[in-house]
């Protein structure tokens, strides 16, 4: 048993047979990226199926074997073994229309020797003639194939009534551990967003290497920290809208915005010996607009700090560049030691970048009681006045919270949009400053107070 108590199906094969498609179908959702060429999946993709009421939990893997674009063999071949380690059962996918290659039964053999149980799909028989092609399969020496197309779904309900007859039964859905905190690790490529996962994991969870673009999928990673559930999401790098010219990159961006989406807290991972770049502001101005509690990461800090005076530079440097997100946490990390180039090495400040993460989300659902932002609001009106309005005095009425994450605060005045942006920031720096609202978006709203409220109010 694997994967929150639910049996595991690990889907394994060469480069372009179709795993992510047959994923995606199994999970009922594109949550692999999907692209006609070989070496576009690399990390580790969990999701959870469901078949005439049966759960099982399925993972996605890396293409195995040569392929012309995947220049991180050794890592991709880890996280494999990995997946294939604690499966439960493997579907081994092969190409119907290409035909079985040396690559298919050396893959074979590895698959006999670990013992697993495994059931071959021959992907791609997507009619008759090929379908019938597909039963050469068999050769692999692991049973009789599955003749699918993963595309159409042609044949994948055969594939899962056998899936289902050797997993063990369970009684409830798995739980992939996607409760609890989300805080998804934004930024440039090459950033370093991945090698911080890992570290904080303790686990070389996603592909990491020197140069962009390693991370396609935005992958979700159950964590706890001091007993609170969390989900560390990577993402991949987001570059400049003119540099994106493949599919596959679009793909990655979109996935990588989705995450921000689904994410409570953002952390902005800069690599401190560039500093913030206008694309790092792009990154952080989404977020924020989003909604979102954001938390700046200067990572690669190990590479300024020996310098002090550079080092002070950088950190004013970074505030002033994100000083629209008012006054974010920022946190100086850094990975260091043997392994640091797969993000097994020692971790500093990580513990303080999740402690900034708590703190945020804990300003981006704050709630205020109406009392106390009432007074807040008499002593800002006391100390500076209103500007009137269309040559009518302003009265600030009261103010009240409507919502959590992010707080917004609606003010009841005598008349509606009546606050010029000045004040309205003015007010904002008020609540923010009272209750440390810092690194999170605030929104004010300014009503004219309805015959209703008059009514109430003159009754109460």
């Amino acid at each position: 048993m694997s994967a929150g108590g639910a049996p595991l199906v690990a889907i394994v094969g060469r480069p372009n047979v179709g795993k992510s498609t047959l994923f995606n179908r199994l999970v009922g959702a594109r949550r692999a990226i999907v692209e006609d060429r070989p070496g576009v999946t690399r990390d580790r993709l969990y999701g959870v199926a469901d078949w005439t009421g049966r759960h099982f939990a399925v993972v996605d893997t890396a293409g195995l074997g040569p392929a012309d674009d995947v220049d991180l063999p050794r890592q991709v071949e880890e996280q494999v073994a990995v997946a294939i380690a604690e499966a439960d059962l493997v579907v081994y996918v092969v190409d119907a229309r290409a035909g079985l290659s040396g690559i298919d039964y050396e893959l074979a053999a590895r698959l006999r020797a670990s013992a697993k149980p495994v059931l071959v799909a021959a992907n791609k028989a997507d009619g008759p003639r090929i379908e019938a092609q597909a039963h050469v399969a068999a050769e692999l020496g692991l049973g009789d194939a599955f003749a699918v197309s993963a595309a159409h779904g042609r044949g994948v309900g055969a594939l899962c009534d056998a899936i289902c007859e050797r997993l063990p039964v369970v009684e409830a859905p798995p739980d992939l551990g996607g409760e609890g905190l989300r805080i998804a690790f934004v930024g440039r490529p090459n950033a370093g967003k991945s090698t911080l996962v890992n570290t904080l994991v303790r686990e070389p969870r996603v592909v990491v290497d020197d140069r962009p673009g390693t991370t396609h999928d935005a992958v979700d990673l159950p964590f706890t920290f001091r007993g609170r559930p969390m989900v560390l999401v990577d993402t991949a790098g987001l570059r400049r809208r003119r540099q994106v010219a493949r599919a596959m990159e679009k793909i990655a961006a979109i996935k990588s915005i989705r995450a921000i989406e689904r994410s409570d807290v953002v952390v902005l991972v800069v690599d401190a010996a560039e500093g913030v770049t206008d694309q790092d502001q792009r990154i952080a101005t989404m977020a924020f607009e989003r909604g979102k509690g954001v938390v700046v990461a200067l990572h690669k800090w190990d590479r300024v700090r020996p310098d002090g005076r550079r080092a002070a530079a950088v950190t004013r440097a970074t505030e002033r560049a994100l000083a629209f997100l008012e006054r974010p946490r920022i946190v100086k990390t850094s990975v260091v030691g043997p392994g640091r180039a797969r993000g097994a090495g020692r971790g500093r400040n990580l513990e303080t970048l999740l402690e900034a993460c708590q703190i945020t989300y804990g300003a981006l659902t704050r709630r205020v009681r109406t009392a106390d932002l009432n007074r807040e609001l008499e002593a800002a009106v006391a100390e500076l006045a209103p500007p009137a309005h269309r040559n009518r005095r302003v009265k600030l009425l009261y103010a009240t919270q409507a919502e959590t994450s992010p707080p917004l605060v609606v003010v009841t005045a005598n008349m509606g949009r009546c606050l010029s942006p000045a004040y309205e920031r003015y007010l904002v720096r008020r609540f923010r400053k009272r209750w440390n609202l810092w690194g999170v978006p605030v929104r004010l709203v300014v009503r004219a107070r309805g015959r209703g409220n008059r009514a109430r109010a003159r009754g109460s």
